[in-house]
C-alpha cells in the first residue's frame, strides 16, 4: 500500500447500517465507500496529489496511482531476483559488512559481487564466440589470502580504506555446467578452469540499482545496533553458512563505518566527564590528546536528578489520617470547588485536632450540581467504556453515577484503552501483512509445474513431415532457412540464384539429393562462399610472415595463435598450407572459382586452411571488432579436428557422395564461421538496436496515453464538481479554437481537417479548456488514434523481430517452445528431448481441482509425477517432435489455459498478447495454405526421398569437358598435341574418350617420359594410378600443347629464356606438379577451371575478326598469324588454303626490317673508315659528294653497292633526324630545330636496296595496289630527299618533352617488371592501418604515371625525386630482411641508371 506523507495509509472502513436504497460513491483505487460526493471527490483529489510515496522504493512526490504502479513493478523485480544470489547477498550483509550507512552497504555488496561468481549461480558462458546458459558448480582460488603492500596477509581493514578488500577476479577459476545446447554425453556438460572474463552475470541482477532495491527490502538498521543487517525472517537462511559454501578464496575484508549520531551529543555520553563533582579535574597536559574537547557550560541534569529536585520543591503537608473516609467527604462549594472534611480520630481528646469548618450551601443545590457533573463526565467517557467492554477491561469503580472520577483515574483508564487499541491495531497490521504476504506468495512467480491451479492445455495436431526425414533434421533445416532469411540483405542470393527468396523445400533437396545437377546445394554453397570471399578480403587477408620481426614481436607479446599451447603448431601448419596453395594457384583459397564440379575441392581447401594466422594487419580488428576471435575457435577448424572422416571423403570423393547429415554439418560450419565476422555481427547488432528503439517508442507511447488519460479524468472531475466560468473567445489560444471547431464538425458530421486534428490528438489535447462532452469525445478519438498508432508500431516491431531471427515466444509448463516462422506462415510448437532439457524431476505436481487432472481428445494437462521413469515431462521416453497451432480457436484456448503464476507460461502469455494481431494473421495464412495443399508441398510431405536420384558419371563429364577443351584449342590454332608430344591427335582423342588413359600413347616418346619425370611423375607406374590421375595426365598433355603466347600471367613469366622465347613462370611449374598429384575429380575440375581463365581466348581463331575487312567468319575460312596472332580471311590474304606457318604482311615487313638491320650491322663490320672520315661533313663536302656519287658509295663483301650514310639508333619517342618527311634544308643547316614527331607516326626503315635508302613499313605487299603505292611513295621520296642525313651535334640534345616521353616508356617497362608489384598502387589503409601514421608522403608508380599523363611535372628531375620518395618510404616502413625491401633494391637497380641517363643526356 502506498504511503501518505510517508506514513501508512489506512483506507476508511465501509459504514455500517446503510439502507439498501442509499446512494453511495465507490472509490475503486482504494476500495472505499463514501456516502457523499464531497468525501469521494476529496479522496480522488488526494489520490491525484503528489503527497504519496512508494512503500518499497521510498520514491516520493508521486500520485497514488504512480506509487501503486511503482510498488507493482518493484514487487515484480524482487520476484525476478534469482534465488542463487539471495544467499550470497544475505551472507555478505549479515556476516561480512559493517556499515551504518545504506549507500555504503550497497557499494560494498556491489564491489564484492563485481566480476566474481558464486556457487550454483546461473551465468552466461562465452564459448566459441557464442553465449550459452551455464551454472557455477565449484570455484577455486589460485592464490590464498589477501595481502597488503608488503606481502603480509591482512586480517582486518586498514584505517582510511573506503571499499572492501577482495581477492583479484583473475585469481579465481570456475567449474561450470552447460545448461543448454549440449547434445552428447554428460562429460561434455562441464568446463573446468574457466576464467572470469568468459562468464557474464545479467545486468538485470548485477546492477547497483537492483542490488539497492533488494537490500532496501531485505535489510534494516536495528535500534540497538550501529550497522545494517538482514531482517529477522532471513536469519535462518544464513546461520549455518560459511564463506566456503558461497565461493572459494579468502573472505572479503570490509571497512567499518557505524551509524552517525544526529544532533548534539549529550555530555554524559562523552568521554572524560563520567566522574562525580568531587573528583578533581584533570590538567590540560595530563589529558589524552586524542580525547574529544571538554564540553563547556553546566552539564544537563539526568532524569533522576530532575525528579528529585521536583520532589523537594513540593510543600510539606501534615500526615493525613489513613483511616477509610466516607464517600461524602468530597463536597462541592458554591463555586464548584471540592472541599475536604476531616473525621475525628478515636484517640484522646488532648490529641484531637480542631475540626476544620467548611462553608456549605443548601443540600439540594449541591447535590444537583454534583450529579450533573458526574453525568457529563460519564457521557464523555461513553466511547471509552464501549471500547473497554469490547476489549474486556474491568469497569468497576469507573462506570457509576455516585462520584466524580479523578483526572488521574481517567487518564489511567484512557491509557489502558489506548494500549488495548494499539494492540488491536498492531494485530490488524500483522493480519493485513500476513494476507499481503500470502497474496504475494500466491502470486509470486514459480516453476509452472508446482502451481496448484494448472488448467489443461489444448492438444495441438502433429506436424506432418516426410517419413524419410527425422525431426532433428527438420530442426536443422529450419535453422538454415532462418539464416538465409535473416541475412537476406547482405547475402548475394539474387546475384547467384536470380532471386532473394528461398524455400524450405529447396534446403531439404539440397541436403538430401545426391545428384549435383538437380540439387541446389552448389548454389547455396556458392552464396555462402561468395559472401565469405568478400568479407575475408576485408577482415582477414592472407597469412602472416612468421619471419617478419614485427610479427614475431606481436606473437610473443600478445600470446597470439601461433604460440598457443594446444593449437599453436596446427595454426602454423595451416598458415603454411595457405601459403603453398597461393603459390600453386596464384590466388588465395577464398578466390578459387566455385561451381558444382569444383565445390568439393574448394570446400576441402577451405577447411584445411580455416583458422590461419593473419598477423599484424588484422590483429586489432580481430581483437575489438570480432570479439577477440582466435583461429582455433573457427567452426571450420573445429569441424576439421572433430570429423577427420569427412575430410578424408572430401579428398577422394565429392561432396555429393557424402551422407545428408555430413553435408548438413558442412553447411552449418560455414554458417557459424560467417557469424564470427564483424559484418554479420554488425548486422545483427543493427537489427537489435532497431528492435530496442521500437520497444522504447512503444513504451513511450504507453506512458503518453496514460498521462493523457489522467489529464482527461482530472479535467472531467473538476467539471463535475463546479461549473467553470465562461471563457471569452478572444482569450482562447488558436489551437483550442481549431480543436473545438474540429470536434463540433465531427459531432455534426461535417467535413474538417482530419490531418490537423490528428496532429493535436497525438500531441496534447487541451482538456482544461474543453467542456465535459468535448472531453469525452476527444478522449474517445484519441484512444482510437492511439490504437492505430500502437497497432502500426507492433506490426513494425513484429516484422523487425522476424528479420532478426525466428520469434521464440516462450515455453509452456512442459518446456515446449513456441516458434513463429513467417516463411512457413505457421506457429510451431517444438517438444525438446529430456537430454536437451537437463532439468531434474524433483517435486510432483499437485492440482486442487480434480477436473483439471483428466486428459481429453482436445486437451492435455502435462503434470510432473516426481519419478523420472514415469514422468511425461522429464522422463527419458520423451521424443523430439513438432506440432502446430491449427486455428484461431486453439489460439484463444491457449490464452485461457496458460497460468500467469508460472515463470514460463507468464512470459509466453505476455508475448502472445503483445503480438496477438500479427499471430492471428499468420494463423489465417496457415489455414489457407493447409486447405489448398501448399503447406504439404512446402514440407514435401507427399514427395519421394530426393536421395534416391543419382545419375552423374564424373569420368564421362570430365572426359567430355577436356575433349571440348582440346577441340577449342586445335580449332583456334592455339596448340597442337601432335607437335608437342609426337602422337596422332585423332588416336589420342579416341583413346581418351574410351578410357581416359593416354599414358600408353605418351610412353612412345622418350621426350614425353622425361617431361613427366621432371614434374615428379613416373609413367611406368600407370597401372597403379587412379582414374582421376589418369585424367590429370590427359589434361596435362593438353595444356603443354598450348603455345606460351596464348597464356596469361601469372602462368607466363615476364622474362624470356636465353633464346628470347616466352617461358613458363615458377608458379606454372608448381601448378603442373600439383595437377599431376590430383586424387579426386573435383580437384581436377578446379585445375581445369583456374587454367581456362588464364588462356587468351580472344586471340583464338574462333574469336577473331579479319584484320583486313573487320568481319567474322567460320574457323576454316580464317588463318592465324604465327607471330602477332592476327586473323585474316584466306581470301583477304590471297591464299587458297591455310599453310602450317604463315605470317601476316606487317609481320613480314617487320621481319624484313630486322633482316636489313642485321645486314647493316654486317656491313659495318666489313667497312673500314679512317678516323678523319668519321667527323661530320660540311655543307661544301655534301655538295661535292652529291656531284660525285661514286665517292659516296662503297661495295659490300657480296658486291652490293651501298651509300655511305651515318645512322643512329631509333627508340620510341626519340627524334629520327634526316627523315624525308620531317627534315628540311633549314634543319640540315642547323638554323631551325626540328619538332618532335607524333607518337603514332610509323618509323621509317633504312634499306640500301632502295635508291633513297628508305621504305615505309606499310609497304608490305609485293604486288597489286600496295605495290603501286610503294612505288609512288618511293618516287616522291627520291624527289624530296636525295642526300644522306647529316647529324649536327648542336641539335642532338633532346627537349624536355622528348625526355618525358622516354621516361614514360621507361615507367611502363618498370611496371611490367616482376619486382614492381608492391609499388604499383597506393597502399590500402585497410590492409596496413598504420601506414599513413609512419609515412607522411606516400608515392607509387601509378601516381607517377598519372602525373606524367596530366603534365603535372615541370622538369624531368621531379620524376626522379618522386621515385626516390618511393624507395625512401619502403626503407622507412619495412625491415631490411623483408621481401618488399629486397624488391625495392631490385627496382632501384633497374630504374636508377636508366632514369639518370635520360635526364642527364
Amino acid at each position: 500500500m502506498p504511503l501518505l506523507n510517508k506514513q501508512p495509509f489506512i483506507p476508511k472502513p465501509p459504514p455500517n447500517g446503510i439502507p439498501p436504497d442509499t446512494k453511495t460513491y465507490y472509490c475503486q483505487p482504494t476500495g472505499e465507500i463514501f456516502l457523499s460526493h464531497e468525501e469521494y471527490f476529496a479522496r480522488m483529489i488526494l489520490l491525484n496529489t503528489t503527497a504519496w510515496s512508494c512503500a518499497l522504493t521510498r520514491k516520493s512526490n508521486l500520485t497514488y496511482f504512480e506509487a501503486q504502479s511503482s510498488e507493482k513493478e518493484t514487487e515484480r523485480d524482487l520476484g525476478d531476483f534469482p534465488e542463487s544470489l539471495e544467499l550470497p547477498v544475505f551472507f555478505i550483509v549479515h556476516k561480512l559488512t559493517n556499515r551504518g550507512r545504506f549507500e555504503e552497504l550497497v557499494n560494498d555488496v556491489y564491489h564484492i559481487m563485481k566480476d566474481r561468481f558464486f556457487n550454483n549461480e546461473e551465468v552466461s558462458y562465452l564459448e566459441k564466440s557464442r553465449k550459452t546458459l551455464a551454472r557455477i558448480v565449484t570455484s577455486h582460488a589460485t592464490q590464498q589470502g589477501i595481502t597488503d603492500r608488503n606481502g603480509l596477509e591482512m586480517e582486518e581493514a586498514e584505517p582510511g580504506i573506503k571499499e572492501p578488500i577482495v581477492q583479484n577476479p583473475e585469481d579465481f577459476r570456475y567449474t561450470v555446467e552447460i545448461l543448454e545446447g549440449v547434445v552428447d554425453g554428460d562429460a561434455d556438460r562441464f568446463r573446468e578452469n574457466v576464467t572470469h572474463d568468459k562468464l557474464f552475470r545479467s545486468k538485470t541482477f548485477g546492477a547497483r540499482q537492483k542490488i539497492r532495491l533488494f537490500l532496501k527490502n531485505t535489510c534494516h538498521l536495528p535500534p540497538d545496533s550501529d550497522r545494517y543487517t538482514i531482517r529477522d525472517e532471513y536469519l535462518d537462511k544464513v546461520d549455518g553458512l560459511w564463506w566456503s559454501d558461497i565461493m572459494s578464496g579468502a573472505e572479503p575484508i570490509c571497512p567499518k563505518t557505524p551509524v552517525l549520531q544526529r544532533g548534539r551529543i549529550p555530555n554524559l555520553l562523552k568521554s572524560g566527564i563520567e566522574g562525580g563533582a568531587g573528583e578533581r579535574r584533570q590538567k590540560r597536559e595530563d589529558r589524552d590528546p586524542d580525547a574529544p574537547p571538554r564540553p563547556r557550560g553546566r552539564p544537563p541534569k539526568t532524569p533522576e536528578q530532575r525528579a528529585l529536585l521536583q520532589k523537594e520543591k513540593k510543600p510539606r503537608k501534615r500526615p493525613e489520617d489513613t483511616s477509610p473516609r466516607p464517600l461524602d467527604d468530597f463536597d462541592l462549594t458554591s463555586s464548584g470547588a471540592l472541599t475536604l472534611s476531616c473525621v475525628p480520630s478515636t484517640s484522646s481528646a488532648a490529641e484531637e485536632p480542631v475540626k476544620k469548618k467548611v462553608r456549605r450551601s443548601s443540600t439540594s443545590s449541591k447535590t444537583e450540581k454534583k450529579k450533573a457533573k458526574i453525568q457529563e463526565q460519564q457521557e464523555d467517557l461513553t466511547f471509552y467504556f464501549d471500547e473497554a467492554r469490547r476489549f474486556g477491561i474491568d469497569l468497576t469503580g469507573l462506570e457509576q453515577e455516585d462520584r466524580l472520577l479523578s483526572p488521574k483515574k481517567i487518564s489511567e483508564f484512557k491509557m489502558r484503552v489506548k494500549e488495548q487499541k494499539d494492540v488491536e491495531r498492531e494485530a490488524l497490521k500483522e493480519e493485513r501483512k500476513r494476507k499481503i504476504r500470502e497474496k504475494a506468495a500466491y502470486n509470486k512467480k514459480r516453476d509452472d509445474l508446482i502451481c496448484n491451479d494448472l488448467k489443461p492445455l489444448p492438444r495441438f495436431p502433429s506436424l506432418e513431415i516426410p517419413k524419410w526425414m527425422t525431426t532433428d533434421e527438420f530442426g536443422d533445416y529450419l535453422f538454415i532457412l532462418q539464416f538465409f532469411t535473416s541475412f537476406r540483405e547482405i547475402l548475394p542470393l539474387k546475384e547467384v540464384r536470380g532471386t532473394d527468396e528461398i524455400q524450405l523445400s529447396e534446403i531439404i533437396i539440397a541436403m538430401k539429393c545426391f545428384d549435383p545437377q538437380n540439387s541446389p546445394f552448389a548454389d547455396l554453397m556458392k552464396v555462402l562462399l561468395t559472401i565469405r570471399t568478400d568479407i575475408a578480403d576485408e577482415e582477414d587477408g592472407d597469412e602472416a610472415d612468421f619471419q617478419n620481426r614485427e610479427e614475431i614481436y606481436l606473437i610473443n607479446a600478445q600470446n597470439c595463435d601461433p604460440v598457443h599451447v594446444t593449437h599453436g603448431d596446427s595454426i602454423r601448419e595451416i598458415s603454411e598450407m595457405h601459403f603453398r596453395i597461393r603459390k600453386i594457384h596464384g590466388k588465395s583459397v577464398r578466390h578459387l572459382p566455385v561451381d558444382w564440379m569444383t565445390l568439393t575441392e574448394v570446400l576441402r581447401l577451405i577447411f584445411l586452411t580455416s583458422g590461419y594466422y593473419t598477423g599484424v594487419s588484422t590483429h586489432r580488428h580481430r581483437l575489438y571488432q570480432r570479439g577477440n576471435f582466435r583461429g582455433y575457435e573457427d567452426p571450420a577448424f573445429e569441424l576439421r579436428q572433430s570429423r577427420p572422416d569427412i575430410m578424408e571423403k572430401l579428398r577422394t570423393q565429392t561432396v555429393f557422395d557424402l551422407e545428408p547429415s555430413e553435408r548438413l554439418e558442412i553447411m552449418k560450419a560455414l554458417i557459424y564461421q560467417l557469424l564470427t565476422y564483424s559484418k554479420f555481427r554488425s548486422h545483427m547488432e543493427k537489427q537489435q538496436i532497431e528492435l530496442a528503439e521500437l520497444k522504447k517508442e512503444q513504451k513511450r507511447l504507453k506512458a503518453w496515453d496514460l498521462a493523457q488519460e489522467q489529464e482527461a479524468n482530472a479535467s472531467r472531475l473538476l467539471l463535475e464538481i463546479a461549473t467553470p466560468p465562461e471563457t471569452a473567445s478572444g482569450a482562447m489560444s488558436s489551437i483550442v479554437k481549431k480543436f473545438k471547431g474540429h470536434l463540433k464538425a465531427f459531432n455534426e458530421g461535417r467535413r474538417f481537417d482530419k490531418e490537423e486534428m490528428d496532429g493535436i490528438l497525438l500531441d496534447a489535447v487541451p482538456y482544461t479548456n474543453l467542456t465535459l462532452d468535448e472531453i469525452v469525445t476527444a478522449r474517445d478519438l484519441q484512444k482510437s488514434e492511439y490504437k492505430l498508432l500502437m497497432d502500426s508500431l507492433t506490426s513494425k516491431l513484429f516484422s523487425t523481430y522476424c528479420k532478426v531471427s525466428d520469434i521464440r515466444l516462450g515455453s509452456d509448463r512442459a518446456y515446449r517452445r513456441y516458434l513463429v516462422l513467417e516463411n512457413l506462415s505457421a506457429i510451431l510448437v517444438e517438444t525438446p528431448t529430456s537430454s536437451e532439457l537437463r532439468v531434474g524431476c524433483d517435486e510432483a505436481s499437485k492440482i486442487d481441482d480434480p477436473q483439471n487432472l483428466e486428459n481429453s481428445e482436445d486437451s492435455e494437462v502435462f503434470l510432473c509425477s516426481g519419478d523420472v521413469e514415469t514422468c511425461e515431462i522429464h522422463g527419458s521416453r520423451r521424443a523430439h517432435s513438432f506440432c502446430y497451432i491449427k486455428n484461431r480457436e486453439q489460439f484463444e484456448r491457449l490464452l485461457k489455459s496458460l497460468n500467469p503464476r508460472g515463470n514460463r507460461e507468464n512470459e509466453l502469455l505476455e508475448e502472445l498478447l503483445e503480438y496477438r494481431p500479427e499471430l492471428l494473421k499468420i494463423l489465417e495464412d496457415s489455414e489457407a495454405m493447409e486447405s489448398d495443399g501448399s503447406w504439404r508441398e512446402m514440407l514435401m510431405t507427399d514427395e519421394a526421398d530426393p536421395a534416391d536420384t543419382y545419375n552423374i558419371d564424373w569420368d564421362t563429364e570430365i572426359r567430355d569437358l577436356l575433349l571440348d577443351f582440346e577441340e577449342k584449342l586445335d580449332q583456334g590454332q592455339m596448340g597442337s598435341i601432335e607437335k608437342v608430344f609426337e602422337v596422332n591427335r585423332w588416336e589420342w582423342r579416341q583413346q581418351f574418350k574410351d578410357s581416359g588413359d593416354v599414358t600408353e600413347l605418351l610412353k612412345v616418346s622418350e621426350k614425353n617420359i622425361q617431361m613427366l619425370n621432371d614434374l615428379n611423375l613416373d609413367l611406368t607406374t600407370s597401372e597403379e594410378m587412379s582414374d582421376s590421375k589418369k585424367l590429370a595426365i590427359g589434361f596435362f598433355s593438353i595444356i603443354r600443347s598450348i603455345q606460351m603466347k596464348f597464356i596469361k600471367p601469372p602462368y607466363l613469366s615476364p622474362n624470356k629464356d636465353e633464346h628470347g622465347r616466352l617461358k613458363p613462370s615458377e608458379l606454372f611449374i608448381r601448378w603442373q606438379k600439383a595437377l599431376l598429384q590430383c586424387e579426386s575429380h573435383s580437384a581436377l575440375s578446379l585445375f581445369i577451371t583456374t587454367f581456362e581463365s588464364s588462356i587468351k581466348w580472344d586471340k583464338s581463331r574462333l574469336q577473331g575478326k579479319c584484320k583486313s575487312c573487320r568481319k567474322k567468319a567460320s574457323a576454316h575460312d580464317l588463318i592465324l598469324c604465327s607471330e602477332c596472332d592476327s586473323c585474316y580471311h584466306l581470301k583477304c590474304a590471297k591464299l587458297k588454303e591455310a599453310p602450317s606457318d604463315w605470317k601476316c604482311p606487317p609481320c613480314r615487313a617487320q621481319q624484313r626490317k630486322l633482316e636489313n638491320e642485321a645486314k647493316r650491322e654486317a656491313a659495318k663490320e666489313h667497312l673500314e673508315i679512317p678516323s678523319n672520315d668519321v667527323s661530320l661533313m660540311s655543307i661544301q663536302d655534301e655538295q661535292s659528294s652529291s656531284e660525285d656519287p661514286s665517292q659516296n658509295t662503297i661495295r659490300t663483301a657480296s658486291g652490293r653497292a651501298v651509300k655511305k650514310v651515318q645512322y643512329q639508333e631509333v627508340h620510341e619517342g626519340v627524334k629520327v633526324f634526316g627523315s624525308p618527311k620531317t627534315t628540311s634544308r633549314k634543319s640540315i643547316n642547323g638554323s631551325a630545330s626540328v619538332d618532335r614527331p607524333h607518337r603514332n607516326v610509323p618509323m621509317k626503315i633504312y634499306d640500301m636496296d632502295s635508291e633513297n635508302g628508305m621504305i615505309d613499313d606499310e609497304d608490305y605487299s609485293e604486288d597489286g595496289e600496295n605495290s603501286k603505292k610503294r612505288k609512288s611513295q618511293s618516287t616522291n621520296a627520291k624527289k624530296s630527299f636525295s642526300t644522306p642525313a647529316i647529324i649536327d651535334s648542336s641539335i642532338q640534345k633532346p627537349t624536355n618533352k622528348e625526355k618525358m616521353t622516354q621516361i614514360e616508356t621507361l615507367l611502363k617497362e618498370t611496371m611490367r617488371q616482376e619486382c614492381s608489384w608492391p609499388f604499383l598502387q597506393p597502399v590500402d589503409p585497410k590492409e596496413v592501418p598504420d601506414y599513413h601514421e609512419v609515412i607522411k608522403n606516400p608515392m607509387d608508380l601509378r601516381t607517377m604515371m598519372n602525373k606524367i599523363k596530366q603534365r603535372v611535372y615541370n622538369k624531368p628531375a621531379e620524376i626522379r625525386t618522386d621515385f626516390q620518395q618511393i624507395l625512401t618510404n619502403c626503407e622507412t616502413y619495412n625491415e631490411t630482411e623483408s621481401e618488399i625491401f629486397q624488391l625495392s633494391r631490385q627496382l632501384e637497380d633497374f630504374v636508377t641508371a636508366r632514369l639518370d641517363s635520360i635526364i642527364d643526356q
